[in-house]
């Protein structure tokens, strides 16, 4: 069904239902009940866009003044007329919030208000774990601001309404509902838990707010699944204020590091540790001298808790972690053969750890990792190359993202534990020989220890 019709369906209903009123035994008052219910609709969507609409810009690429590049009168040809959406939630100092996609390898960008006012704007920092970045523009009296609401109470089925800039047609307004929360392995972001809509998402509306029937920011529409109608995502409220407070403050956002290899727990390793399948995330591997090694962490604990807070997926598990500051003190609750226990542990900075890490060699035998990490693909359909380490041998020989490992050494892997296993049994011998598909072809990779 198209998304229009989908849309006409809906409208459908409502004068379905009001002309149900209007037949009911007492007509006169059900006439003016049902015309009050539709004006009532109407009068809230016309308010919220009245009232959001002024803090809602568009991003484009900024383009300095060059006489001798650009002749006067002549116009640049083949530029979209517009990369992206933002949303002011600081008028008085100009802050503006977006995709970080939107703004991607850029120092400035072109902003263009409601009216057609146009400023030149600052990246003022991005987060592509999250796709968020910060723009400011230079103002002489407060803008229009938008309020970055509460996205923790969010319910399936309230209403939504998008607005943005989509294919260039600056100020368009849309209607739908929460689809879905929580939505992760997304492959958009590292941190996903994103909101679904219906609310009509296209090219252009990304870094645009998505917001209750209040006209609060709920979420910043970010984007949408290309082959399928009516799927869009945005990233919460919660998350965008977080990530644009510590931009402005620190100018990148700093992240807790726990320091271990997870996965999901499947129905085997369930009856390895004596727990449940889906249930917390199996430790496969702990980084040695990081805050879980540190803390007494194992290979073969389960995370149950993080904070109090259940964890269900490796995305939940990164994702709260995440959330954490660097240095704070964090309770764990873990099943360890078959008992659980309470661990505290102390959080290090996520970005200090990995940069210390990428300087280390690939062959290291120490590393818990040969510089690539691998995840399952579930239910023993094997394991695939979920990060390559740049600069790492893996990363020189080829080794790519998505390449699904067959096995190591001829000996044939389908689960991360049976890839540990194999790399535990032949890391003395300085030599690792991968069989990997891509693309439906086979490739040999050998990994060689550096001298």
């Amino acid at each position: 069904m198209s998304h229009a019709l989908k849309k006409y369906h809906f409208l459908k209903l409502i004068i379905v239902s009001a002309c149900f009123i209007f037949t009911s035994s007492n007509y006169s008052h059900a006439a003016s009940s049902g015309q009050n219910l539709l004006a009532q609709l109407e009068d809230a969507l016309v308010s919220l866009a009245d009232k959001v609409r002024p803090s809602v810009v568009s991003l484009s690429p900024y383009i300095p003044p060059s006489p001798s590049v650009r002749r006067q009168g002549e116009h640049s040809s083949g530029m979209p007329a517009s990369a992206g959406s933002g949303v002011i939630i600081d008028g008085a100092n100009g802050i503006i919030v977006t995709n970080g996609h939107v703004v991607r390898g850029s120092g400035k960008v072109k902003v263009t208000l409601l009216g057609g006012e146009e400023k030149v704007g600052t990246v003022l920092g991005a987060d592509e774990d999250t796709d968020i970045a910060v723009v400011q523009i230079e103002t002489e009296k407060p803008l229009s601001t938008a309020i970055l609401g509460d996205s923790s109470g969010l319910k399936i089925g309230q209403l939504a309404v998008a607005v943005g800039n989509p294919y260039g047609l600056n100020d368009t307004l849309t209607f739908g509902i929460i689809s879905g929360l929580n939505r992760e392995n997304v492959n958009l972001s590292r941190y996903e838990d994103f909101i679904q809509t219906d609310a009509s998402i296209n090219p252009g509306n990304s870094g645009g707010p998505l917001l209750n029937i209040r006209g609060d920011i709920i979420g910043i529409n970010t984007a949408i699944i290309n082959y399928a109608q009516s799927i869009g995502f945005a990233i919460p409220s919660n998350i965008v204020r977080k990530v644009v407070d510590e931009l402005l403050k620190f100018g990148e956002v700093r992240r807790g590091w726990l320091g271990v290899g997870i996965e999901s727990v499947t129905e085997k390793i369930a009856q390895q540790v004596k727990g449940k399948a889906g249930e917390g995330v199996w430790v496969n591997s702990v980084f040695e001298g990081d805050p879980a090694h540190l803390a007494g962490i194992r290979i073969g604990d389960v995370i149950l808790k993080i904070g109090g807070t259940s964890v269900g997926t490796p995305s939940r598990l990164i994702r709260l972690i995440g959330a954490f500051s660097p240095g704070q003190l964090v309770n764990l609750d873990i099943l360890r053969d078959g008992k659980r226990e309470v661990v505290t542990v102390k959080l290090e900075n996520q970005k200090n750890r990995l940069n210390q890490v990428f300087k280390k060699s690939l062959q290291d035998i120490d590393e818990p990792f040969l510089g690539l990490e691998v995840e399952s693909l579930g239910s023993g359909k094997g394991i695939i190359v979920s990060k390559v380490y740049p600069g790492s041998t893996a990363d020189q020989q080829g080794l790519k993202v998505g390449d699904r490992i067959e096995a190591v050494n001829g000996r044939t892997v389908l689960e991360v534990i049976e890839f540990k296993d194999a790399l535990d049994s032949i890391l003395g011998e300085g030599r690792t020989h991968l069989l990997v598909l891509r693309n439906k072809d086979k490739f040999h990779f050998e990994l060689s220890k550096i001298k």
